[in-house]
């Protein structure tokens, strides 16, 4: 097991950003745009199962926010831009963290902290609430500078400025609601400066969760100590995509402060500040690691799928028990997860045996 975990995150990244401001017309290079990796990927894996369930796709009320469509043969689904999508964003959206966007009435905001890319999230303005909040870890941004939780929770200052009109909440809806306000992209992952963690506290990146699920006895929060045990070096990187579940189906109830709604019974108006509560919770993983021998890079992939419950995680249980492939994780949740990966590497990626991921991974 300590073989386990030190194999997971023993993740590096050569990593190179060409800034010289936040604006929109910063040029990012990415860890997955460096040392020659193709960074251009599809899924002929077999893995997009529908890829975007639920709410709109085409426009939107700021103009046409449909995809455009891949001409790349050997990456037929990679991540292409929207009519009205700013900049940073279109530098970012190649990046291997990225799972397919959907458009329409979601919207994709990337978050720069230090000259670089902290993390991007992906907004549905009808149902109010994030679909998954992406980013990925390297030897820059995964230093410990000790800052502490800033505790700004606000609405994204950052989806105002590029979509304007687009506003999370006109209050939030989280207080009294009984649920925590449970992070994507945890505090203590962003400790490097004020600014990359203040914006973990956006609400961009927030999910209602039961507070026996997201703190220190959650299964939520086991995953997350876990993601912590990393020693990373070198020209590796780790990429992650995390999100629970909002299309009615898989919803516990819809709340907003005190009042809550089943399900079964709710009607949604415009803007009304109810917010989904998953129903289930997902990890994805994406190891990219580098052989000197070969001179090439080896890519591996796992998920996690859990059960959003409001219990304490067993002592007796183990995280190994929610471990899914990729191919499975996107049948449940709809998304292409890693779409910017080469078709070949992600297909074989995302369909890897479970008892081979237990064994490359340690457990």
């Amino acid at each position: 097991m300590k073989h386990t975990k030190f194999f997971i995150f023993a993740l590096v990244a050569a990593m190179t950003f060409s800034a010289c401001g936040t604006d929109d017309s910063l040029e990012i290079t990415k860890p997955d745009q460096v040392n020659g990796g193709n960074n251009s990927g599809g899924n002929t894996g077999g893995g997009n199962t529908g890829g975007n369930t639920g709410g709109s796709t085409g426009g939107s009320i700021l103009g046409d926010n449909t995809p455009g469509v891949s001409t790349n043969k050997a990456n037929q689904n990679m991540n292409m831009p929207t009519a009205i999508m700013p900049e940073v964003v279109k530098n970012a959206i190649n990046g291997l963290e990225f799972p397919k966007i959907k458009g329409g009435s979601s919207y994709v905001v990337t978050h720069m902290a230090d000259n670089a890319v902290n993390f991007s999230s992906e907004w549905d303005d009808n149902i109010q609430s994030q679909r998954w909040t992406c980013y990925f870890y390297c030897e820059s941004n995964i230093k410990n500078n000790n800052i502490g939780r800033t505790d700004n929770f606000i609405n994204d200052p950052d989806m105002a400025k590029y979509y304007p009109g687009i506003t999370e909440f006109a209050e939030t809806p989280y207080k009294y609601s009984g649920y925590d306000r449970g992070h994507l992209i945890a505090s203590h992952e962003r400790q490097v400066s004020v600014a990359s963690n203040s914006q973990t506290f956006y609400f961009t990146n927030m999910q209602p969760q039961y507070s026996t699920f997201n703190q220190s006895k959650g299964i939520w929060a086991a995953m997350e100590q876990q993601n912590l045990k990393q020693n990373i070096s070198g020209r590796d990187t780790l990429f992650v995509v995390k999100g629970g579940t909002i299309e009615n189906g898989n919803v516990i109830e819809y709340v907003k402060n005190r009042s809550h709604i089943k399900p079964s019974e709710y009607v949604k108006q415009p803007h009304d500040g109810y917010i989904p509560v998953p129903k289930y919770f997902f990890v994805a993983f994406l190891e990219k690691t580098y052989n000197k021998e070969t001179d090439s890079f080896k890519y591996n992939a796992f998920g996690y799928w859990f059960l959003h419950e409001n219990k304490a995680f067993d002592s007796k249980d183990k995280l190994v028990n929610y471990i899914v492939n990729i191919k499975t994780l996107e049948d449940k949740t709809g998304i292409d997860f890693f779409c910017n990966l080469p078709d070949n590497i992600e297909q074989e990626v995302e369909n890897k045996d479970i008892e081979a991921i237990k064994n490359h991974w340690g457990w």
